[in-house]
């Protein structure tokens, strides 16, 4: 992968020289999470419906999924390289460190069919199953290609849309399985490696020349090896982040 990374800049390096026309900007991105985003996080979870306390061999396996789940914010930084012209197309390579902060909240487990998960409470009632989940927090890097399609310039701004894939590779921290869900330190310890990829669609502007600011809403899918409960086969999240990032050329 870092081999692929240097060979593509030096290329565009490379045709940036030949090519008067189209020009090569070195980037420092940061980049803010705007408003609220939720995550669906799914995944084989143990089924605990006909488990009294004696019978384990009824406890079984089955798909499910935690709807809406919070994050509170997410943040990145990194190194972006453009090669654009004047009006027209362009390509755009991104190097972005990203951390994701998932606060405390309630969880509840829902089967494939929308009904919740069910247990047998220490009463002997039947009960939803939710649980308390604890903060934890996405650490990934982003290897993010996009192209680019910059309009006229009109007193010195110049507006402009684009299109990217990024490949994302990281930890979730705080979130390995230990414990019973619910129980004292349950999954606040450990990390789960995690990868997977975003596509973005952004609109933004070129300012005083070496400026830019974006907005950009972004499609991620996630796995983690294993996820707290969800510790058969790991699990899959799925949110949608809207953002603002500003690049300051150099």
């Amino acid at each position: 992968m870092l081999k692929t990374t240097l060979a593509t800049i030096f290329l565009i390096a490379t045709t940036a020289q030949v090519q008067a026309e189209m020009t090569l900007k070195h980037g420092f991105y940061l980049s803010k999470s705007a408003g609220s985003i939720d995550a669906d996080i799914s995944g084989k979870h143990q089924d605990f419906s006909a488990f009294t306390g004696t019978n384990p061999e009824d406890i079984t396996e089955k798909n499910a999924r935690i709807y809406d789940g919070k994050i509170s914010n997410a943040r990145s930084f990194g190194y972006n390289l453009r090669y654009t012209p004047k009006v027209g197309f362009g390509y755009e390579l991104g190097l972005y460190f990203t951390k994701i902060k998932m606060p405390t909240q309630n969880a509840a487990l829902i089967h494939d069919d929308g009904s919740a998960f069910k247990a047998f409470a220490p009463n002997g009632n039947i009960i939803d199953v939710v649980v308390k989940s604890p903060s934890s927090h996405i650490t990934t890097t982003d290897l993010y290609l996009g192209g680019l399609y910059n309009f006229t310039t009109v007193d010195k701004i110049t507006p402009y849309v684009g299109l990217g894939y990024a490949k994302v590779k990281g930890n979730w921290h705080q979130s390995y399985y230990r414990g019973t869900p619910g129980g004292v330190g349950y999954g606040q310890s450990g990390k789960t490696k995690i990868d997977g990829h975003y596509v973005s669609a952004k609109a933004g502007v070129n300012f005083k020349e070496n400026y830019n600011l974006e907005l950009e809403h972004a499609k991620h899918k996630l796995h983690a090896d294993a996820f707290r409960s969800f510790n058969i086969n790991g699990s899959d999240s799925e949110f949608n982040r809207t953002s603002v990032n500003l690049i300051i050329n150099f």
